[in-house]
């Protein structure tokens, strides 16, 4: 009956002991991006941090290629809506400002090409957790643009074009920028005969606002010769601004036809053009 008694009375103290666990609820969560996923010749990343809820930015911090073999970890603070964006490949091409906010933008600047340019946002993150794990997919934003113009009489040398849109860049989390855009493209590569012009478009807006003026020059003045909607083109060719990552694409313009070929991966379509020069 002693032992009993006794078992019972230990089993009873152990009942009333209080369990004790660490309230968390006010420290970070650990958060984790990986970069495996990440081309190495994308040579830089630009990531921010901020609280969907609000707008308001939490971290801005940069990471480079030789740091891609280990996964970014940092402390941040506990909420139900984060949301990280990542862009790769900012260089002198683009102006980048900052405004500590969503409209933080990254901007073409005026007569050049794109910069290679990637992006990735995650979905909506809870930082609730202890441990938060990511991973670091990109798209591809830009398109390289291969313009070709074939039977160009060759007294024409001082032919090139300029490239006209309506989005000169975007905010961080993917909205685009207003306004008015162009790209020169002096430097042309001699190609079998015919004039290569190549330059870097920046994820458009409005595809069918792209449009392509030829100038030459007249007594050393630049002058317009002509201008053809290029976008118009593009879109009757079932060419897309909005996949995840964008396509590059030929333009063949063959003057002494009149045609124009979009060719956009393996498949091409042609077209009548009323252009002279």
């Amino acid at each position: 009956m002693k032992s009993t008694a006794l078992i019972t009375c230990l089993l009873l103290l152990c009942s009333c002991t209080p369990e004790i666990w660490e309230d968390r609820s006010g420290c970070p969560s650990w958060f984790s991006l990986d970069f495996s996923k990440v081309d190495p010749n994308i040579k830089q990343l630009h990531i921010w941090f901020t609280d969907s809820d609000s707008g308001e930015m939490l971290l801005v911090d940069t990471v480079y290629s030789s740091q891609y073999d280990n996964n970014y970890e940092v402390e941040l603070p506990r909420m139900d809506n984060l949301k990280c964006f990542v862009w790769g490949n900012i260089n002198s091409n683009t102006i980048l400002t900052e405004e500590n906010s969503l409209n933080t933008s990254l901007r073409k600047k005026d007569g050049m090409s794109s910069d290679s340019l990637y992006f990735y946002g995650s979905k909506h993150i809870n930082t609730r957790k202890e441990f938060v794990f990511d991973t670091v997919r990109l798209n591809k934003e830009f398109a390289t643009v291969d313009f070709i113009m074939k039977g160009r009489p060759q007294k024409r040398d001082d032919i090139h074009i300029e490239v006209e849109s309506t989005t000169p860049g975007q905010y961080i989390d993917r909205r685009f920028l207003q306004g008015t855009a162009y790209i020169a493209v002096d430097d042309k590569v001699n190609l079998e005969g015919n004039s290569l012009f190549r330059f870097r478009l920046n994820r458009q807006e409005r595809l069918e606002d792209l449009v392509v003026k030829i100038l030459g020059t007249v007594e050393g003045i630049p002058v317009e010769i002509d201008r053809f909607p290029l976008g118009e083109f593009l879109k009757k060719s079932n060419y897309t601004m909005t996949t995840i990552d964008l396509k590059d694409v030929t333009v063949t313009l063959d003057l002494s036809f009149n045609f124009i070929t979009i060719k956009i991966e393996d498949w091409s379509t042609t077209y009548p053009v009323d252009i002279e020069i």
